[in-house]
């Protein structure tokens, strides 16, 4: 009998022990955490980030990346550039300058995306800082001149070095800050035809002079024969001819 106790007890102890180191949490994955996007890493600076390479450039503040063989839209979180691709809008002055400089920034580069509070907006976008070899792209176009601070609460990790950014464009009168009364608080001001724009950066030196016809998809260039054709209402304006044929047109022949 005596014996029977003893080792009903073993097997009593054992099944308490096994219970408790269930409860103790693991240490192998301590840099890591789960995420509706992915997997997040945690870098030597603390911040959470989640790798993705960049397929497409939509505009100067929409992306679009894979994340685990997956393709998502991104809109930069606090800021927002002319507008170049709106389907109600005319293209906005620095708004292909926005466009060309991200894709030359990002296009086909591996990035890491920080988000705020939000995960994503109404539209099903993934809301997040873009980050490049320890540089954040959404800092970088303010301080470009191409970019004003939009505060959208919640989000609101890093409006404050953003709004000193946005200063210190607006000091100096770059990019969007060189136009008299373009910058509103809740946009740019619309324009009735499409001013030219350079601020003056080698890589920056996109005049939108290619011209699209909305109607015929056929793009025409300064010297074609039916450039000044075009009726103002129907023009999309393009950097490059590469822009053009990748947004479906095709060149005039004449």
């Amino acid at each position: 009998m005596n014996v029977f106790k003893k080792v009903l007890c073993v097997i009593i102890l054992g099944s308490l022990l096994l219970g408790l180191s269930g409860c103790i949490p693991s240490n192998n994955n301590n840099n890591q955490n789960s995420s509706l996007l992915g997997k997040e890493i945690t870098n030597p600076e603390g911040l959470k980030l989640i790798s993705a390479n960049v397929t497409n450039v939509v505009d100067g503040d929409t992306i679009d990346v894979m994340i685990n063989n997956k393709e998502e839209r991104v809109r930069l979180l606090l800021i927002d550039t002319p507008e170049t691709k709106h389907p109600s809008k005319p293209v906005q002055p620095y708004g292909p300058d926005a466009s060309e400089f991200t894709k030359k920034a990002l296009l086909g580069k591996q990035v890491e995306l920080e988000k705020d509070i939000s995960e994503r907006d109404r539209y099903g976008r993934i809301l997040a800082y873009v980050w490049l070899d320890g540089k954040m792209h959404n800092e970088a176009l303010i301080e470009k001149g191409l970019a004003r601070v939009a505060t959208f609460p919640p989000d609101i990790k890093y409006v404050d070095p953003f709004l000193d950014l946005q200063q210190q464009a607006q000091i100096n009168g770059i990019g969007i800050w060189s136009l008299e009364n373009y910058v509103k608080e809740n946009g740019f001001t619309e324009q009735n035809s499409q001013v030219e724009t350079n601020i003056g950066t080698s890589d920056l030196s996109c005049i939108n002079k290619i011209k699209g016809n909305k109607n015929s998809k056929i793009f025409h260039l300064p010297d074609g024969a039916h450039y000044n054709d075009v009726a103002d209402k129907n023009i999309v304006w393009f950097c490059t001819e590469e822009e053009a044929q990748t947004e479906g047109y095709r060149k005039s022949k004449n």
